[in-house]
């Protein structure tokens, strides 16, 4: 890696500390780090494509992120204590693919789980469909490190994630949650917040209809008890303030080649901003994400991302966008075959 461990330890210590002045002298130490992992993830995303392609698995999209300065820090913070440092961290870099159903998802699951990329080992696998997150969270998880001959990126690890658009549709609307009230839905965290329950239960929906198993909570659950839990919800307007949600978009998606993609987000105002580059822009796009980062507020987000094609950025990142529209269309299908169900009785 490009630092030792132990200096990146001291770096995350420094970044969740109180000292400011040991805080900005960690940020340039995390960034060059973090920018490190843009090079391993275009080689572990170039032997993923070329893998489906050769055994024909279709999948509908698929993204590559480099995890956001603030979300480093939350998860130092959230996860202190059970000893999570920043050297440690195995998912700085991100590949995602989204599939279109279960059935797509187990065939390319069964694929990977026998696959080890060319100068990559398999640290660990996870499989939260087969058995999902007390959160609610459902995906499957491949974390694989990197071994080369140069320091730089020897030992960087990236985080692999496949799951259906059902499964990123509630990921999405629990990120969106997220930002809208600043918190951190997704960590694990333990609390009674009306957020956190709901989306636990609408996970158990998602889980039901594509087959798979649900949190065991919920193993006893009949279809009315499920329908009288999310009508309580409903009491909370969550719903609606997720329907609610519009922003305007400034962008320049009128590229619609593979590249880097830079978004900021203004909660007050419910602006996007979005800047493209090449793919071979990678260091303009990294240096405009840093500059952006340090220069942002609490009620402003930011998130870089490399894409195949810049016109399916909306569908791949629709926290973003605060759109919850697919979330929003299975929640109205429910509702109905609620009512049809309470009003039967």
């Amino acid at each position: 890696m490009l630092y030792a461990r132990h200096k990146l330890d001291k770096a995350g210590q420094a970044l969740i500390g109180t000292d400011p002045f040991l805080r900005n002298a960690a940020l340039p130490v995390i960034q060059a780090w973090r920018e490190t992992h843009f090079f391993v993830l275009q080689e572990l995303g170039r032997q993923l494509l070329a893998l489906f392609r050769e055994k024909g698995l279709a999948y509908d999209f698929f993204s590559m992120r480099i995890k956001r300065m603030t979300s480093i820090e939350a998860k130092l913070r959230n996860n202190k204590e059970k000893g999570t440092k920043l050297g440690g961290m195995q998912d700085i870099g991100g590949i995602r693919f989204v599939f279109e159903t279960i059935d797509s998802l187990d065939s390319a699951v069964s694929v990977l789980d026998g696959f080890v990329p060319d100068g990559f080992s398999v640290v660990r696998s996870y499989n939260y469909v087969a058995e999902p997150k007390e959160s609610g969270y459902r995906s499957v998880h491949y974390v694989y490190k990197f071994n080369s001959e140069d320091e730089r990126y020897d030992g960087n690890s990236i985080e692999l994630q496949v799951r259906t658009k059902m499964q990123h549709a509630w990921a999405m609307a629990v990120e969106t949650a997220s930002l809208i009230s600043q918190t951190t839905l997704k960590a694990d965290i333990k609390d009674n917040s009306e957020w956190r329950g709901f989306f636990k239960l609408v996970s158990a929906l998602f889980a039901r209809d594509e087959g798979k198993p649900v949190y065991k909570t919920f193993a006893h659950y009949t279809q009315k008890m499920f329908c009288t839990e999310y009508f309580d919800y409903e009491r909370h307007n969550l719903v609606d303030q997720l329907k609610a949600l519009r922003v305007t978009v400034n962008s320049d998606f009128d590229k619609a080649d593979r590249g880097y993609c830079v978004l900021t987000i203004d909660f007050n105002s419910k602006i996007v901003h979005t800047q493209t580059f090449g793919e071979n822009q990678e260091k303009e796009a990294a240096s405009l994400f840093s500059q952006i980062e340090q220069a942002i507020n609490r009620d402003e987000a930011a998130l870089m991302v490399a894409i195949e094609n810049m016109l399916e950025i909306k569908e791949a990142y629709p926290s973003y966008f605060l759109n919850t529209q697919r979330f929003l269309a299975f929640l109205s299908d429910f509702e109905q075959q609620c009512k049809v169900l309470l009003n039967s009785e």
